[in-house]
């Protein structure tokens, strides 16, 4: 009777001994791999309605509920840092943040210097122009000049258009709407979303002009010696996707779920 006790209460032991070694095994391991317990990552705060500065002088929008969602599920406090957009790889890479979460577009010349997790959205270049153009599309510009933020992706695809004669270059979307309203550029192009936030989140009369130009796949971009990091970040982003907590972000956003809205 007395050994029967004891193997059994021996087996208990072992079965606990399991389940904490189970529940460890399973805990995210940001706290091991990175040795803290915030998650900092930076953005240019000011891409709305992705991610920008609000009324009470805090960092707000779409990419920092994702931000934080990632970090709780890794059980961890997300940590927002703003830079300006032009150096914000060489600020990842001189480590001065853990990631970058502010809406970066997938790009080969990207690549070569950080990793990319799975998209969290698709997002897409749209030319816009002031309220009651003519113009049906970018294509009818002659000689035409065309902002856009300076390190953004757009550069290239406007640089390729023979009808743009000068492509102005601004360090955040909200000059760029500006100088569309005042008539110092026919137009500009940034993504569709933040364009279509301009009107009430800033009254410019802006509007979008014909189809999007190329579609862009948004991820996060982590350092490429940080390849846990890389999985442990995957794996949050999967569970938020998941269990609907993604969803619920981008219906306060966007009144819509933008994970594959222009794939």
């Amino acid at each position: 009777m007395n050994k029967k006790i004891i193997v059994t209460v021996g087996l208990g032991l072992l079965l606990v001994g399991t389940l904490v070694g189970c529940k460890n095994n399973n805990k995210t391991t940001y706290e091991t791999i990175m040795d803290k317990k915030e998650m900092t990552y930076t953005m240019s705060a000011v891409y709305p309605p992705f991610n920008f500065i609000n009324d009470d002088g805090d960092v707000a929008g779409f990419d920092i509920d994702i931000a934080n969602a990632i970090a709780e599920k890794m059980g961890v406090k997300a940590v927002p840092i703003t830079t300006e957009w032009e150096g914000i790889v060489a600020s990842l890479i001189a480590n001065r943040s853990d990631m970058i979460i502010g809406s970066m577009a997938i790009t080969p010349e990207r690549k070569k210097k950080v990793n990319f997790t799975a998209p969290y959205y698709h997002g897409g270049a749209q030319f816009f122009a002031k309220k009651g153009t003519t113009l049906k599309s970018i294509k009818d510009l002659k000689n035409g000049k065309v902002g856009v933020v300076t390190g953004t992706t757009f550069i290239q695809a406007l640089d390729k258009m023979d009808n743009i004669s000068k492509v102005l270059q601004f360090q955040s979307d909200i000059d760029n709407f500006k100088s569309v309203v005042q008539g110092r550029s026919d137009g500009l192009v940034t993504d569709y979303f933040v364009g279509l936030e301009a009107p009430k989140k800033y009254g410019v009369d802006i509007e979008a002009v014909g189809k999007l130009l190329y579609v862009e796949d948004n991820a996060i971009a982590i350092r490429k010696e940080d390849t846990k990091l890389l999985e442990v970040v995957n794996k949050a982003l999967k569970d938020i996707i998941a269990d609907g907590t993604y969803e619920k972000i981008s219906m306060k956003w966007f009144g819509i779920n933008i994970q594959n809205i222009n794939k």
